[in-house]
């Protein structure tokens, strides 16, 4: 195949910026063109009797160069359809999750982690509490810097439950297929290329896989950072500089995505402004880390215990006196499958046409990487969260590559090969409908089990202290004081992990208990405390249980 240094783009839009660009100016090497302005819209046009045409406003021109560029293309028509069939996958995919995964929060298939310390969070600071976590004994600051949580509390003013988190969540990962469409019109100015790269983004297993685990405000981050790639790519140094600032306020780790991709954009695009963001990278994370979180939990991080060997130097080590065990560590894993086939999973719905260029794509290096180190099985499955600010990475990166080739041949089989890896990777591991195992086990609301536990949940109080069974406090958690069971009367996943097993203070405050009518676990715990409380309601499938004397 034949690649160029940067693709000249089909009219009416010329490329925004080009790979050679001088790092150390504010604009790119090629300047970007202007569209060519219609009858109406000339600037320095003259009428028949000599008077000068006023410039036309500048909404006028904006709203003209987006068009140009990412909204239709030369072809109206074709790009109006193109437009419209990528806004019907994207709301289909909202409608299809967002319906789907507050089935399985009605029907009590989700848990305290995390989605009830994300909804006990936001009602706490939209009734202007401070958000402690009673459900794991933390500040929810404390646990992870995702202050763009702050911007959801007007949801909550409007529909507090926690299945308006899902549906945010449906949406946000939705909308990462924006930043996609967008680069693919400013590249190939094709809306069809376009449909397909967004296509592909929202087919990919591992977005629909972490969309149905529970509610994590990563997804927020993946239009974010999505974002930030095209507006790298794209020599927009304003809009990057925008979309980093957002990104480090959705988690304080976020530094291991964008860091790579500032790299890149110091080393492409504008190498002051780079060095700036960098730097400025590296001050707030270390705020975030030693200034908040230790303020808040006594601790920068819990999550030091997930290195393995011991820690950094304990891996450095185990590398270089034992590389056989190390490269043996890394290829069995703690996974069903292994760490090499998380990563196949990862790559392969893009066909591999990122590595025509894959500069772009290997800003996500860092983060496979760490989930790949990691002794915490959960990092390295595509189910789970820690995926999610990965995919803008590999779309977008494949988009960038892609446009490298310099033949519209080319181009168009690359394109096909996208389509076709990401059709066929979701009918294999993603949970679509017509994906191969694309049943979500969940109890549906009308189910007689969930019917139940209703009728018992109905009678707890509502600003009453309880402890309850896991899958039921995100059901129960607006309100100041409630404790995922066995906690607080023997301590598990608490705090900062420093009095697991123990009897916590706590415990003599707690009012109500909500259990399993067949309790499986710690059941050893409530037989010490049985004698403390009464059954005041009883159903098949849960109990609840009153202090006596209160």
């Amino acid at each position: 195949m034949s690649i160029e240094p940067d693709p000249d783009l089909p009219a009416p839009a010329e490329p925004s910026s080009d790979d050679s660009t001088d790092a150390g100016s504010n604009r790119s090497a090629v300047d970007v063109a202007e569209p060519e302005p219609d009858s109406e819209a000339e600037s320095e046009a003259e009428s028949a009797d000599g008077v000068e045409v006023p410039r036309p406003p500048l909404w006028r021109r904006t709203f003209e160069r987006a068009r140009s560029y990412w909204l239709l293309g030369p072809e109206p028509f074709g790009g109006a359809i193109g437009l419209f069939v990528t806004g019907c996958f994207m709301f289909y995919y909202v409608v299809h999750f967002g319906t789907l995964t507050s089935d399985v929060h009605r029907g009590y298939g989700d848990s305290a982690f995390d989605i009830g310390l994300y909804d006990q969070g936001l009602w706490l600071l939209s009734h202007f509490h401070a958000p402690y976590i009673t459900e794991m004994g933390r500040n929810l600051f404390g646990d992870h810097t995702q202050f763009l949580l702050v911007a959801l509390v007007p949801f909550y003013w409007i529909r507090p439950d926690a299945t308006t988190l899902l549906w945010i969540q449906a949406a946000a990962l939705a909308a990462g297929a924006i930043p996609v469409y967008m680069l693919s019109m400013r590249r190939f100015a094709n809306p069809w290329f376009a449909t397909v790269f967004a296509g592909a983004f929202l087919l990919h297993p591992a977005l629909g896989q972490t969309n149905l685990e529970n509610f994590h405000p990563d997804a927020l981050l993946v239009p974010i950072i999505g974002f930030a790639i095209y507006a790298a790519i794209e020599n927009k140094p304003r809009m990057f500089l925008v979309f980093c600032v957002l990104a480090f306020l959705g988690k304080e780790d976020v530094i291991l995505i964008l860091l790579p991709l500032i790299i890149w954009f110091a080393w492409r695009r504008n190498r002051r402004l780079g060095i700036t963001i960098a730097l400025g990278a590296f001050a707030y994370t270390i705020f975030a880390t030693y200034g908040v979180m230790r303020s808040l939990i006594g601790v920068p991080t819990l999550n030091q215990g997930r290195i393995p060997f011991g820690g950094i130097s304990g891996t450095a080590k185990e590398i270089v006196k034992k590389p056989a065990d190390f490269v043996k560590y890394l290829i069995k894993g703690d996974s069903p499958n292994g760490r090499p086939f998380y990563v196949w999973q990862l790559i392969a719905p893009t066909g591999l046409m990122f590595l025509i260029a894959p500069e772009i794509a290997l800003t996500a290096v860092l983060v496979i990487g760490t989930n790949v180190l990691s002794n915490f099985g959960y990092q390295h499955l595509i189910a789970y969260h820690y995926t999610m600010v990965i995919l803008p990475a590999l779309s977008l990166g494949t988009v960038y590559a892609v446009s490298k080739l310099k033949k519209q041949t080319y181009r168009k089989v690359a394109v096909a090969i996208v389509g076709i890896a990401s059709v066929w990777t979701a009918y294999l591991w993603g949970p679509l409908p017509f994906s191969l195992h694309h049943t979500v086990p969940h109890w549906s609301p009308s189910y007689p089990a969930v019917t139940a536990i209703d009728e018992v949940r109905h009678k707890l109080p509502p600003n009453a202290v309880v402890s309850a069974y896991y899958s039921f406090v995100p059901h129960i958690d607006h309100r100041k004081e409630v404790y995922m069971w066995p906690n607080p009367f023997h301590a598990v996943l608490w705090g900062t992990y420093k009095q697991e097993g123990q009897r916590l203070p706590q415990a003599d405050r707690v009012q109500y208990l909500m259990l399993p009518a067949d309790l499986t676990d710690h059941p050893e715990v409530l037989d010490e405390i049985r004698n403390q409380f009464d059954v005041v309601a009883q159903s098949s499938n849960a109990v609840l249980y009153k202090r006596k004397g209160t």
